[in-house]
């Protein structure tokens, strides 16, 4: 639904605000709850204004009729239905669970309170701990003497100046916990983890042992044997319940994936060479030992199960014994010993671990322990070798990084190219398997991923588990690790809350699948936000976790908990043993106390990490009404999100938009429209009642949470009247970078606010060799040149936020990345101008600083200049003065860039941007004092990088002409000077309003702007033919008082330092220009403003046209309007120089946007289920 659809929804309610109250219509709350879309006709009470702009110029778009029940939704948007049971969020009718809205602080932090609660209490307790706990008649040693000391308060307020300084460069970070965040695998972290590790860290426990980490040791053991259980390991109370055959597992939290997978890399290279190492250590130590008759019995099962002498065993064999029974090779020894009753002193268990050690190729080093078996090796007619491992081409780095650093070497790590969807190709696993087989190079181990990093993908264990058997009968067996540190919590979701046992997949398919009421019900505020079941092919994965040897699942990524919080969970837990090491001040511990890091790679690692998981798992659960429902809820928000991918791109759009995951086959007539029309524009109740339109978004798009999606810009044919794709790929990327630019900050300064970012989105490229399939795929879909194998360019939206659909979020992303990527699009064809701005400040005051508003002088007929372009700009201090000098009361300022740039350039800094790390001085908290800091007003001024200095801004200088324009349109006063872009305040395509839009807006726009002292306003030009205009408000406008929102005023002037867009209903021209009269100039337009007092609408969501409409009274009586541009803007436009908006039908230029009812997604962009 484009902007100015919904705003005439709108409209309808908040036109009574300009009324007398006997012309109002009766409120449409009265309408039964049933209510469909098309009942009772509104006939008189349409939602055209009454003095249509549909008189002048008849629209080429059929009026769509608009009747009570297809405004309902939108009209309950206001404050009296606000007050009703029902909860209803931007005029749609909201559907959650409470308590999912209770885990986390809240993207405004909503649960502030609950969390100052639960941090005061996490404090007042460990302080209560250190006065009664242990020794309470102990002395103070901070006596109330001490505390008087000047010293001692000075150290109190460098704390406290330490702690503001601190936090005033924090609130430069990306805020991932905002809607806008849709970039990264960082989103909230839950109230439960983040106030378990705050009351932990006042404990400074030390995991690294237990005598370092009494309780947090234990949770951090507590915490994997949950995990451990949520996957369908055996999770014994006793570790004597431990078999061969139904292995006991084990686990611990590493600091992260990265160490979680180097580690378990190592201990399946460990686990490899565990037959040589024992039949080396038996050689050389059975007679002095004692154990040559159990050597000589000693015996292992083989892959078909036929037990094999260790001694006689070939030394292929021995390096694919079966995993389980290659572990329990040490435990099977000592069972052995056991039976034959052997009494040595010297075979007990430690000496006997490092006798087996001491033959390890850890212990060796690699040269050394191949040497001894250089005969064996020669015998087989096989060449040492540690082995090969392999993984997808989606791999996480770390995968690299632990072949380097286990001395595997980069060409034996083998990356298998990716199919289609972005999951392991296991047909070209197989052929690299069977070419190992024939030359007999042994196989480590095969990583699966579950939620590749760039693309969410899962790879189909189920098959590589039905490989790995038949490879077995074959004689190669290896290692499967299931790198989960992304996807590995998902598993919550097919384990029962009520005994916590594994669901199978035909209960877990057909579960919730009630029978549903045929039409909308309205909910009371205690039911649920939408959620997803997980696809079929996720859902058969996760069933077979349980038979993988090991898992990666990190805590801080989809468990939603803080760094650093890894985990890694091996199946049978005696492969720790493997990596035991040794330290003087380490206790070994024993039975169910044993040493967690004797184990791992990590040393010293915060107990705060554990005790944050253990509280978040007690307090939301590793269930399906837990994690389980909250990661479904998050699986639905990526599901809208490609459909939004998918159908966001139109017909008259100079780029293709192409998901990185197909569309399948069954859901091919799917079009654009209706994806937009079933997902994007129904309401949340009717989407749930829609099974269709739930079975798509379950059974496209992305495994888990990770749209990956690529754009390509295009070419319009006027030979063939169609697009022609861009085949260079360098140009794709180039376009990918600029957009990129624009979605994404990494940086302290400038902020996000001053650079006008609206959005966040990351990006990566794709390759031939390690995407495969998906790149032939992609690359195929853009229409790039298929002889060019470069990388592609992609952009990643990862969907961490379980409420999307709650405040049309969806909604406000798509309108803001349709803008971006037509900026984008602007940035590579714009041809560089002399851009000329026009300010409406007056600048003839003393106490002018410098800094001013100035907006683009557009053109619809120069494509590098139709743009609505705003921004805040600096002047160099010591031209101040000499601009002062030559202006006067009133006098219209323009500026000219002295250099031609594109309007991409002024507005980014193009590739000439600069990055300020380093703190302003003026703004250090030190400075706090000096403000009262008692209301929102002082908290929002002295956050605020507004009143940056010029040298300051991390922005680079553009030179300046400044002049000044008489009333007659003389020029006077120039001044050659420097100035800064100190913030972008809007930043608009005007192509895109005309490809987004059915036609001009139902009332006049004008974006809403002001400094600390004044307002500004400027006409927010559509289409052609418009204009603009600059008007200097008599004062700063303050919003009617909403009652829950206290802070209405001082938030809302801090929006418009941003800008906010405003309509005027009262103006009796609508939307439409106000043409010249005269029959030459039929383009010209004339000011519509007749008035100097207008009430007005204020969107509070800066251009995305989603938020709430505030009501304020606009007057400009004193200096009033300060620049109009009606015939300049206008001229030289010919329909014939855009082809791709206009078609000729015999002497008339008709408009191209037709309805796209029959758009598809493009076939090629199809793949067969």
């Amino acid at each position: 639904m484009d902007k100015h659809s919904l705003w005439r929804k709108a409209f309808s309610n908040f036109k009574t605000y300009f009324q007398s109250p006997e012309q109002r219509p009766q409120a449409p709350c009265a309408v039964d709850s049933t209510d469909t879309e098309g009942d009772t006709d509104m006939d008189n009470n349409s939602l055209t204004p009454p003095h249509s702009f549909h008189g002048r110029r008849k629209s080429t778009r059929k009026a769509k009729h608009m009747t009570w029940g297809r405004v309902r939704s939108h009209l309950l948007i206001s404050n009296k239905a606000r007050g009703t049971v029902e909860t209803f969020v931007d005029g749609d009718a909201q559907e959650i669970w409470p308590k999912s809205a209770a885990w986390f602080l809240g993207p405004k932090a909503e649960n502030s309170d609950l969390l100052g609660e639960l941090v005061k209490s996490a404090v007042d307790l460990h302080v209560e701990f250190r006065k009664f706990k242990y020794f309470p008649l102990d002395p103070n040693y901070v006596t109330s003497d001490i505390k008087e000391q000047k010293s001692f308060k000075e150290a109190e307020n460098n704390i406290r100046d330490g702690l503001e300084e601190l936090s005033s460069r924090l609130n430069n970070s990306v805020p991932f916990f905002n809607f806008r965040s849709q970039g990264h695998m960082l989103w909230d972290t839950t109230i439960a983890s983040n106030i378990g590790y705050i009351a932990a860290l006042f404990y400074n426990q030390n995991n690294v042992a237990s005598m370092a980490s009494g309780v947090t040791l234990q949770l951090e053991r507590e915490v994997s044997k949950e995990l451990c259980a949520m996957v369908g390991y055996n999770v014994y109370q006793d570790e004597k319940d431990h078999t061969t055959e139904n292995p006991g597992s084990w686990g611990h939290l590493p600091n992260g994936g990265t160490v979680a997978n180097l580690e378990a890399m190592w201990a399946a290279r460990c686990l490899k060479t565990n037959g040589l190492t024992f039949r080396k250590m038996l050689d050389e130590k059975s007679d002095k030992l004692g154990l040559r008759k159990v050597y000589d019995k000693f015996t292992f099962k083989n892959l078909k199960g036929e037990n094999v002498l260790l001694k006689k065993a070939s030394i292929w064999e021995l390096l694919n014994i079966p995993i389980d029974e290659a572990i329990d090779l040490f435990d099977s020894l000592l069972e052995n010993i056991k039976k034959e009753k052997i009494e040595n002193k010297d075979v007990d268990f430690d000496n006997l671990f490092t006798c087996v050690k001491n033959c390890t190729l850890e212990q060796m080093g690699a040269m050394d322990f191949f040497k001894m078996f250089k005969k064996e090796y020669k015998d087989a007619n096989m060449e040492p070798s540690m082995g090969k491992w392999f993984s997808p081409g989606t791999r996480h780095y770390s995968w690299d990084k632990g072949a380097n650093i286990l001395g595997l070497g980069r060409n034996n790590l083998v990356k298998v190219p990716v199919d289609q969807h972005s999951r392991m190709d296991l047909l070209k696993l197989e052929e690299e398997l069977h070419k190992c087989l024939d030359k007999k190079i042994p196989v480590i181990g095969v990583t699966a991923v579950f939620g590749s990093t760039q693309e969410g993908a899962v790879d189909d264990l189920e098959n590589l588990l039905k490989i790995r058997e038949e490879f077995e009968t074959k004689g190669l067996t290896f290692y499967i690790h299931v790198d989960g540190a992304w996807g590995g919590y998902f598993a919550s979701c097919i384990v029962k809350k009520d005994k916590l046992i594994r669901m199978r997949l035909s209960t877990y398919s057909s579960r919730n699948n009630v029978t549903r009421s045929p039409r909308p019900v309205r909910r009371k505020a205690c039911d649920q936000f939408l959620d997803a079941k997980l696809s079929a092919h996720f859902t058969t994965q996760l069933v077979c976790l349980s038979q993988a040897n090991s898992i990666t699942l990190d805590p801080h990524k989809s468990g939603f908990c803080p760094y650093p919080a890894g985990g890694l969970l091996y199946k049978n837990g005696n492969i720790r043993k493997f990596l035991a090491q040794t330290a003087a001040y380490v206790s070994h511990g024993t039975g169910k106390n044993d040493e967690i890091n004797l184990y791992g790679i990590d040393g010293s690692k915060p107990g705060a990490a554990s005790a944050g998981v253990w509280l978040s798992h007690k307090v939301i659960g590793l269930h399906n009404e837990g994690y389980g429902l909250l990661l479904q809820q998050c699986t639905f928000s990526a599901g809208v999100m490609y459909a939004l991918w998918c159908s966001m791109e139109r017909r008259q759009d100079p780029f293709t938009i192409v998901p990185g995951i197909p569309i399948k086959e069954s859901f091919k007539k799917w079009t654009k429209s209706k994806i937009r029309s079933d997902i994007l524009e129904a309401e949340t109740g009717v989407l749930r009642l829609n099974e269709e339109a739930m079975d798509f978004i379950r059974e496209n798009g992305p495994d888990t949470l990770i749209n990956s999606l690529s754009i390509n810009i295009r070419y319009w044919d006027k030979k063939t009247n169609t697009w022609q794709n861009n085949k260079n790929l360098e140009k794709q990327k180039d376009f990918i970078n600029k957009f990129y630019k624009r979605c994404s900050h990494s940086y302290e300064k400038p902020s996000m606010v001053d650079r006008g970012i609206q959005v966040i989105l990351n990006s990566t490229i794709w390759t031939k060799n390690e995407n495969g399939g998906a790149y032939k795929y992609m690359k195929e879909a853009l229409g790039l040149d298929e002889k060019d194998d470069e990388s592609i360019g992609v952009i990643i939206n990862t969907s961490m936020s379980p409420w999307l659909r709650a405040q049309k979020t969806f909604k406000r992303v798509g309108s803001i990345i349709r803008n971006e990527m037509y900026n984008a699009y602007g940035a590579i064809h714009d041809e560089p101008q002399n851009l000329k701005l026009v300010s409406p400040n007056l600048t003839h005051d003393p106490e002018w600083s410098g800094s001013i508003f100035a907006e683009l002088e557009t053109s619809f007929s120069n494509p590098s200049l139709c743009y609505h372009a705003l921004g805040r700009f600096v002047f160099d201090s010591k031209d101040i003065k000499k601009i002062q000098e030559k202006s006067s009361c009133k006098l219209l300022m323009r500026i000219v860039t002295r250099e031609k740039m594109t309007v991409y350039d002024l507005m980014t800094g193009g590739d000439k941007e600069n990055i300020n790390q380093i703190p302003t001085q003026e703004r250090k908290p030190s400075s706090r004092k000096n403000f009262a800091m008692e209301n929102i007003k002082d908290k929002i001024e002295f956050y605020s990088d507004y009143d940056l200095h010029y040298q300051d801004i991390a922005m680079p200088e553009v030179s300046v002409t400044v002049s000044f324009e008489t009333k007659d349109g003389r020029i006077q006063g120039e001044v050659d000077t420097k100035m800064k872009l100190g913030r972008v305040l809007r930043y608009q395509h005007l192509g895109r309003d005309f490809v987004d839009e059915d036609d001009y807006p139902p009332s006049q726009e004008y974006f809403l702007y002001a400094d600390d002292k004044t307002a500004y306003l400027s006409h927010c030009p559509n289409r052609w033919p418009d204009f603009q205009q600059q008007i200097q408000l008599d004062q700063i406008p303050v919003p009617q008082a909403k009652a829950e929102l206290k802070n209405c005023p001082e938030l809302f002037e801090e929006a418009m330092k941003r800008g906010v867009v405003v309509y005027l209903p009262q103006c009796e021209t609508g939307g439409r220009p106000v043409l010249s009269r005269s029959k030459t100039k039929t383009t010209v337009c004339r000011d519509p403003l007749e008035c100097h007092f207008y009430n007005a609408l204020a969107w509070s969501d800066q251009g995305a046209f989603t938020g709430d409409m505030e009501q304020i009274t606009l007057k400009f009586y004193d200096v009033g309007k300060r620049w109009f541009n009606g015939k300049k803007i206008n001229a030289g436009y010919c329909k014939v120089d855009f082809p791709h908006l206009y078609k000729q039908e015999g002497d008339m230029w008709m408009d191209r946007r037709e309805d796209d009812s029959d758009y598809e997604v493009d076939s090629s962009n199809s793949d067969s289920d």
